[in-house]
């Protein structure tokens, strides 16, 4: 360790101390780190295994080791023996070749309500979102002063545990919901998203959209702790209801036509507009290896209707999908970045085993598809002029022979 950064280490505010990587020693700490021993009359232990108490050999350190390294952990928390005590804390880790740094955060008095003070507060007011965590080994809920407002409930009637929370979710959606936060966290995934009915206090429901994401780790890699938002979206679909109930289906795929598509794709712009969100437009050719144009009129059809009912079956309820050409889609994604877009569409062009079987019986291969992708405001301010640059996508990924091509 070099001068200057040993000073730096010494006397930075955080609690922080230097781990060697091949055997576990602390090599370092630094006054802020020694300073939480001092208060119980205690010193830092030698060695990772002595200093945490999850650790009950020094091949625990060498597992966690190898997951900083590959970065399959920055984040953990443990409880940290202090002298006779055992105080839970958050350790930021940073590899550093030989050794690993650790920067250590008290955990065990964490209070919510001090995320909600003056512009995160103000934002979460007028966005009707409000703020939760959940602890997942102990199932402990911690919600915000805004989920109260938006259940129109007291602060210490909201919901503190998994059931709890499901009572209030709409029946129809409450399977979906567990089933989608299980796969959260037993494939250790960064963060999900999902739309359901949650029930307020009169009774009434509220279509709200939750987006959780992976706070912290246990030193084992396992999910300990998952931070997320709800967000109000009732009156978005109060909209599509509008638009779907407007709707003119194609004969054929019993999609939007592209009259009627264009109108509701106005509407959702509008929308866009006004509410600053994110609005994605893809556009998908059914035949992009022109293997269709090979097949009688009655097969191609009903690999068209194939396709068609495939894709409708793996979008959203809030996306948008019709039919504008013979063998085009126009699918419109309401309030989704890029980065989100592609990630469904890359489960259309990816169809699992089953998926694969009924795509083959209906004359229609995944491997036809191809997508281009065209957003808002970046690629147009109109629907016409992102139709036309998702079309030039696909034309440029046709010519490439790429499935998903971002404008």
């Amino acid at each position: 360790m070099n001068t200057p950064f040993k000073l730096a280490f010494k006397h930075m505010p955080t609690p922080a101390f230097i781990i060697e990587s091949s055997t576990g020693k602390l090599l370092s700490y630094n006054r802020t780190f020694e300073g939480l021993f001092d208060k119980f009359h205690a010193k830092p232990a030698l060695a990772w295994d002595t200093l945490c108490e999850d650790a009950a050999t020094s091949a625990n350190w060498q597992t966690l080791n190898e997951a900083i390294k590959t970065k399959q952990i920055d984040r953990c928390e443990s409880l940290i023996r202090v002298g006779d005590k055992l105080i839970n804390m958050q350790l930021e880790l940073q590899h550093l070749g030989e050794s690993v740094l650790v920067c250590v955060y008290d955990t065990d008095h964490m209070d919510l309500s001090a995320a909600e003070n003056t512009l995160l507060k103000f934002a979460l007011t007028e966005s009707s979102a409000g703020l939760w965590i959940w602890e997942t080994d102990s199932d402990l809920v911690s919600c915000s002063k805004s989920i109260a407002t938006l259940l129109g409930c007291a602060t210490n009637q909201t919901p503190r545990s998994t059931p709890e929370w499901h009572v209030r979710v709409h029946p129809d959606d409450v399977k979906r919901l567990d089933s989608l936060v299980n796969e959260h966290i037993t494939h250790n995934q960064d963060y999900y998203e999902v739309e359901y009915r949650i029930q307020k206090d009169d009774q009434t429901y509220l279509w709200v959209k939750e987006r959780g994401r992976t706070y912290t780790k246990n030193t084992d890699g396992s999910i300990k702790k998952v931070i997320g938002f709800v967000v109000d979206i009732s009156h978005q679909k109060a909209l599509e209801e509008h638009l779907r109930s407007q709707a003119t289906f194609d004969e054929l795929t019993g999609l939007l036509t592209r009259g009627a598509a264009l109108t509701h794709f106005k509407k959702q712009l509008g929308l866009a507009k006004r509410q600053y969100t994110p609005l994605t437009m893809a556009k998908i050719h059914l035949d992009s290896n022109n293997r269709l144009t090979a097949l009688p009129m009655n097969e191609r059809n009903i690999a068209i209707q194939t396709s068609s009912r495939y894709i409708y079956k793996k979008i959203r309820e809030a996306d948008v999908l019709a039919r504008v050409e013979d063998d085009k889609l126009l699918l419109l994604l309401p309030n989704t970045s890029v980065r989100d877009a592609k990630t469904l569409l890359n489960h259309i062009i990816n169809p699992k085993d089953d998926e694969e079987k009924v795509l083959e019986e209906g004359h229609s291969n995944a491997s036809d598809f191809c997508i281009g992708i065209a957003t808002f405001p970046e690629d147009g301010e109109s629907i016409e002029e992102l139709a036309l640059s998702a079309n030039q996508a696909v034309e440029e990924g046709q010519a490439k022979q790429q499935k998903i091509v971002v404008n």
